[in-house]
């Protein structure tokens, strides 16, 4: 269900808090947005830091074209954003990281099976980890290429961005962030797995937990 404009407004700034508290974003990387109404949602604005914004910051675009009113200019990514609302009418939260593990997972730039047994309670993430071609950035070719994975892995609440973080998304707040966090302990599993796979162990196991 859609947030009314208050409440999404103060849910979106919340999520500011929350990524920079975590660790999933560094400085004014990555994004936040949630839908309003089957044709609007707000967003954060672009290069602005998190803990300095105020409800008036967060501003209200049209999901159809990206279009929105006033002074204060939303991230270039609403397109990414945008493609969530349109594709999956019952994702109400968006958040697109730049976490450590889900990051360094992209690079590889393909889709990756994942064994039930690396996810943690209710599976958030399915049973593939899909991952988009590159695009620059805020451009109609990495909306197209969101747009490809998440119709192809309509079970999947994340997608990789190759070389750009992660797309995470749910019904609400809670989810959105569950997704996150669960996308970074199957991220770091499978990372490390890869290392031992390769005949070396290049994870401090120490500073990773």
């Amino acid at each position: 269900m859609a947030y009314s404009l208050e409440k999404a407004r103060e849910l979106v700034l919340k999520a500011g808090l929350e990524l920079c508290e975590a660790g999933l974003v560094a400085r004014t990387w990555g994004n936040i947005s949630a839908r309003v109404s089957d044709t609007q949602y707000v967003i954060t604005p672009s290069g602005r830091a998190y803990d300095m914004l105020t409800p008036e910051d967060i501003v209200l675009v049209n999901i159809a074209d990206g279009s929105y009113e006033g002074d204060v200019k939303p991230s270039g990514e609403k397109g990414v954003h945008a493609a969530v609302y349109e594709l999956c009418p019952e994702m109400n939260f968006v958040i697109h990281t730049h976490q450590n593990y889900a990051s360094a997972l992209s690079v590889l730039g393909r889709e990756i099976a994942l064994d039930g047994q690396e996810q943690t309670g209710e599976c958030l993430l399915g049973n593939v980890l899909p991952c988009a071609e590159y695009g620059m950035y805020a451009t109609e070719e990495l909306v197209n290429n969101i747009k490809a994975q998440i119709m192809a892995h309509p079970e999947s609440k994340a997608v990789l961005m190759k070389y750009h973080g992660a797309l995470c998304f749910g019904k609400d707040y809670d989810e959105a962030f569950a997704v996150a966090y669960e996308l970074e302990k199957v991220s770091k599993s499978i990372f490390e797995k890869l290392c031992e796979n390769d005949g070396a162990d290049y994870v401090n196991h120490e500073g990773a937990e």
